[in-house]
């Protein structure tokens, strides 16, 4: 479904834009006149679905993040069983939907139309698909960079740099796996979050190597 990188060269690097610093006004004739001049400002500020999503998130402060994402998940893996369940979709067979930067979802197999329809004609869960993806996506990106601290070494070092060159792959599979979502056994299932899982955990306690590449392919 997805094409997994397995190596790369060279580093990223993130330059993050400065603010513009405000100018302040010295001289009260020219603040009185251009408060005459301008309108009231009617800019806002829009958040992203996945700012919302973290926001809805931390509404609950008694539980952890990855508490009310699993709650979250839970939910909306209950809806989707209904929701399929009412148009025939057989659930004893796992479920692989992929929902793309626009809230599009896709899915495969002898049910596709029927699942594609069920989305398009129900914005609101999938939307609902696109945070949750969103939200795995972030914690598999923040367990990868657990592990980039935990193998860097020494700074400078040899270890150092293919620690970041492993980072850095990681890092691109986790975000072209981020919109990759199934449904299997009343559960939802990342595939970005299996794929780091298959890393952390080799012997495959947290998640099945074989599925996971079944997955991935």
């Amino acid at each position: 479904m997805s094409a997994i990188a397995s190596a790369t060269t060279g580093q990223f690097t993130r330059n993050a834009a400065p603010l513009a610093p405000i100018a302040q006004q010295t001289s009260t004739a020219a603040t009185a006149a251009t408060a005459k001049a301008a309108p009231p400002s009617t800019d806002t500020v829009e958040l992203s679905d996945q700012a919302k999503a973290l926001l809805e998130l931390q509404k609950d402060l008694s539980m952890t993040f990855e508490e009310r994402l699993q709650k979250r998940s839970d939910a909306l893996a209950e809806k989707l069983s209904k929701a399929f369940a009412k148009i025939n979709v057989n659930l004893d067979d796992t479920v692989r939907l992929k929902v793309d930067k626009f809230g599009n979802v896709t899915s495969e197999g002898p049910w596709k139309e029927k699942i594609e329809k069920l989305f398009r004609d129900d914005p609101d869960l999938a939307k609902e698909l696109k945070e949750i993806s969103a939200l795995n996506a972030l914690k598999a990106a923040q367990t990868a960079l657990d592990l980039y601290k935990k193998e860097k070494g020494a700074p400078g070092s040899e270890q150092q740099s293919e620690a970041w060159t492993r980072y850095n792959v990681r890092s691109m599979n986790i975000q072209t796996l981020s919109g990759v979502i199934s449904l299997q056994d009343g559960k939802l299932r990342s595939a970005a979050v299996d794929y780091i899982d298959m890393i952390t955990d080799p012997t495959g306690t947290a998640a099945s190597a074989k599925d996971v590449a079944n997955r991935l392919a």
